[in-house]
């Protein structure tokens, strides 16, 4: 039988790496951040063994292995292994290469491939390793089976193929499009016991596993990897088969949270209808969480997630003033509409948790301001300050790099709560300072490291304590946003106007 071993290639020393991270482009997190999973790994693992192959998988993120550790494991859990397969990430793009180094000369006979969303934006670095004989543009899974199959590689679309001291790029592939055809992920394969749920999602060692019901999504915004690493094309699940897997988590792993990763979860609200309303009819006991855009969210939605077991909704405001958002291509949310949905998701029972971006194209003091101001005010339950951070492959990439905020082939992110590019209006030093004092908001005043924010708690007294730490907190974090205008427009000065790129 043909082995396969899938490996989720280890951390970085010092880091944890979370490939899944970003739309599947990863981050960087300290050393002992929980480990979270891949969701390619156990689809890619589901597919290939339905297509009659025997794979493996090794996560050496989760299981915490050293690349010679690792070696070892590969040795002894698969010693007659024909394929190697690397899921590498933006941040560890150059230490997965070393690892790919070292596996290949354990394995001096096994061919060995690296696979992930930023494949294709990497080709340049990719095509510089001396140890990968071959590289995935896209999804992995029906590329892997032609390959395995004994299809000449040269016709497998979808390939970046070594060929002597050259490459062989086959073109692109089409995503798939029937995401019911897919099997289930196998998690069977992966160490679950070692994966905790973010503390944002809920507090404890709840046994819980990720899915995605959809692939996606037409909105393009500038700053984003979701549609480069999974198109613009929406891509969904049918209700029927979504509520299968959660009654297979439920049932066959005991999973009791489940943490949808889809980028736009509600897309469709009638879908999503149907969903809650199977959830319901089958008696599913479980609790969930989504990401989403709260203009995709009606009060009859709202509530009919609530009754089937959602526990929390993500969305992105990222900056409140609605140029900003036209500017990176981001269909407008004006600021009521998030006050209201954040209001009523309350009522139901459902926390909220809000994504905004400090420096985007446009940005200025006030503006950055506002929008900080206005997370302070939203009362979320949980709330992120990022900073513009451009991607590889990205259209804020080619704005940074068109203007010479960055080489055209600049790569080296670690995740987005690090850097700046700076934009027409501020330094990169500017931003990193607000950035700096959003983030002190973010950690000290409204999520408290998580002091008195457990979700599962409910009794009396520490309802309580919660509600008079949430109206301290708010008073505190208001007086500092005052503060914060006096001096920020004291101490920053405009930059210099930067020339937009000749046509």
């Amino acid at each position: 039988m043909f082995e396969i071993a899938i490996i989720n290639s280890p951390s970085p020393p010092g880091k944890t790496s979370n490939k899944d991270s970003m739309g599947g482009f990863g981050q960087l997190y300290p050393a002992l951040a929980p480990p979270f999973p891949p969701l390619d790994l156990p689809y890619l693992a589901a597919y290939l063994a339905e297509a009659g192959l025997h794979p493996h998988i090794l996560d050496a993120v989760a299981e915490r292995f050293t690349p010679d550790q690792l070696t070892t494991a590969i040795t002894k859990r698969v010693p007659k292994c024909d394929l190697l397969l690397l899921r590498t990430s933006l941040p560890t793009i150059d230490f997965d290469l070393e690892v790919a180094a070292t596996l290949k000369r354990a394995f001096p006979g096994v061919r060995l491939g690296l696979f992930g969303p930023v494949v294709p934006s990497l080709q340049a670095r990719i095509r510089t390793d001396r140890s990968l004989d071959f590289a995935i543009q896209g999804e992995p899974d029906a590329v892997i089976a032609e390959l395995a199959g004994g299809k000449d590689p040269k016709t497998i679309p979808g390939l970046l193929w070594r060929s002597g001291d050259g490459w062989i790029d086959t073109g692109e592939r089409a995503f798939e499009r029937d995401l019911d055809k897919l099997p289930f992920p196998r998690w069977d394969l992966m160490p679950i016991e070692n994966y905790e749920i973010p503390k944002s999602s809920t507090s404890g060692r709840v046994p819980f596993l990720p899915m995605l019901t959809s692939r996606g999504c037409p909105y393009g915004c500038s700053y984003c990897p979701y549609p480069i690493g999974q198109g613009l094309k929406w891509r969904f699940r049918s209700p029927g088969n979504v509520v299968d897997e959660m009654q297979h988590l439920v049932e066959r792993y005991g999973v009791r949270h489940i943490l949808f990763r889809d980028p736009m979860f509600s897309l469709n609200q009638k879908r999503v209808l149907e969903i809650c309303d199977a959830i319901v009819a089958r008696g599913i006991k479980v609790d969930w969480k989504c990401e989403t855009r709260v203009d995709c969210l009606d009060p009859e939605t709202i509530a009919a997630m609530a009754k089937a077991g959602c526990k929390g909704i993500n969305f992105g405001v990222e900056s409140t003033d609605p140029v900003i958002q036209k500017g990176v291509h981001r269909k407008p949310i004006l600021p009521p509409e998030f006050t209201e949905k954040v209001e009523l998701c309350r009522r139901h029972g459902i926390s909220t948790f809000a994504f905004f971006i400090v420096g985007l194209p446009g940005d200025n003091v006030e503006t950055i301001l506002d929008s900080i101001e206005f997370g302070v005010g939203l009362r979320a339950s949980w709330i992120q300050f990022t900073v513009a951070t451009p991607f590889k492959g990205t259209p804020l990439h080619e704005w940074a790099s068109s203007r010479g905020a960055i080489t055209p082939d600049f790569y080296k992110i670690v995740s987005a709560h690090e850097g700046s590019i700076g934009n027409e209006h501020l330094e990169p030093a500017d931003i990193q300072r607000l950035h700096r004092f959003a983030r002190f908001l973010q950690n000290h005043l409204l999520n408290r490291h998580g002091i008195l924010k457990n979700e599962r708690r409910s009794g009396f007294l520490y309802r309580n304590a919660r509600g008079l730490a949430d109206w301290a907190s708010l008073l505190v974090a208001r007086t500092s946003v005052a503060w914060a205008r006096r001096h920020f427009h004291r101490t920053v000065r405009l930059r210099s106007p930067v020339p937009a790129p000749s046509s």
